[in-house]
């Protein structure tokens, strides 16, 4: 079939994985309904750039920076210099690419593209990804033309709720033995999945190399194996803690395949951005949620409550102070590496409570209305 005529879609959001992938996901079901005319615009960080060179998408960085806090008066210049700059990149941009409608996932670089669609009457469509919607989201969601949220929220009224859009390789279908065995790991080892999504969040990462240095607790691994995705931190030094902790393990900077990363596993340690609790949910991972503690308005947190009340997963504090988080982390990692039952229920509740996928419904009102 040729590619519709319905002009490009532009697909916003970036600074991290979690506002690309669900993009990702938008585009794989227009795809499939004949509209493959996409580009996407990201923020200038190498990791964003890393992600789109891998997908093969055609993609602009934007020269936008985030909106400083009143604790950093000083960054308003750059925040405002990264304003005109972008939104004269976007004036160019929109024309060029004869953009017919603009999805944001939110986040900084969304707002000077929301702004300028508006100016040219393009249609807007907003996908807030978190539970606590950011102020950017709060801002432009008046501007667009219709906004979806994976969340209910007072914040944005009118908004309607879907479940957060999914990439096809973020769920997993072959069977946890060939999962095991794409990712290099012993096929018949169970398999406990460590993630911090795309940067790889360092204070998780030291806490579980406290955990593992600690003889008692490093026994409790007996039989089992790590697959640990670490981000920016550094492999090598990841990989000897392990190591020396006589753990099996493999640590990686980057995993293209998260789908058979949870298929894999029999117990996923994890950050709670929206994506990753999406994702957790999506493949019945019984999973230890650490969300972010630097976030003030601890967004991460309410991200991973309905999948906790649920029955599917736990939440554990990250104290940034990697001994006292190891200490926290114990009862419930220990208990869930011992008893299978009690993963085995909690992979029951995913399976009765995980939320649909929402990409289709934000792929099917594009192709409806522009």
């Amino acid at each position: 079939m040729a590619p519709s005529t319905g002009g490009t879609v532009l697909l916003v959001g970036g600074g991290t994985g979690g506002h690309i992938y669900p993009n990702v996901g938008v585009v794989e079901r227009l795809e499939a309904r004949n509209r493959e005319v996409v580009h996407f615009l990201v923020s200038d960080r190498p990791s964003d750039a890393k992600i789109l060179d891998a997908l093969g998408y055609p993609y602009t960085s934007s020269p936008a920076r985030p909106l400083p806090s009143a604790r950093k008066p000083w960054k308003a210049l750059d925040f405002l210099a990264g304003w005109r700059r972008s939104t004269r990149q976007l004036m160019q941009l929109l024309e060029r690419e004869a953009v017919s409608c603009v999805v944001a996932t939110g986040g900084f670089v969304s707002g000077p593209a929301v702004v300028a669609a508006a100016r040219r009457k393009i249609p807007r469509v907003l996908v807030n990804l978190d539970a606590v919607p950011g102020q950017a989201n709060r801002r432009l969601a008046g501007l667009c033309t219709k906004v979806f949220s994976s969340y209910p929220s007072e914040l944005l009224p009118g908004a309607e709720r879907i479940g957060l859009p999914l990439r096809a390789v973020s769920v997993g279908e072959m069977s946890p033995q060939d999962a095991r065995s794409t990712l290099g790991l012993d096929p018949e080892l169970p398999t406990l999945f460590i993630t911090g999504a795309t940067h790889g969040a360092e204070s998780l990462i030291k806490a579980m190399m406290a955990f593992v240095g600690d003889t008692e607790r490093a026994a409790a691994f007996e039989g089992w194996q790590v697959f640990h995705q670490c981000g920016t931190f550094d492999v090598a030094t990841l990989q000897k803690a392990y190591d020396d902790a006589g753990v099996k393990a493999k640590a990686v900077d980057y995993c293209s395949s998260m789908g058979a990363a949870y298929r894999a596993s029999n117990l996923v340690v994890s950050r709670a951005g929206a994506g990753s609790v999406a994702e957790a949910w999506a493949n019945h991972a019984p999973s230890i949620f650490l969300p972010n503690p630097y976030h003030k308005d601890q967004h991460q947190r309410f991200n991973a409550e309905p999948m906790v009340q649920a029955g599917g997963a736990v939440m554990v504090t990250d104290h940034v102070d990697a001994d006292a988080t190891a200490t926290d982390l114990q009862g419930p990692l220990l208990r869930l590496l011992r008893e299978p039952t009690a993963r085995d229920a909690m992979t029951q509740a995913c399976a009765e409570s995980c939320p649909p996928d929402g990409a289709e419904k934000v792929a099917a009102w594009i192709d409806t209305n522009t």
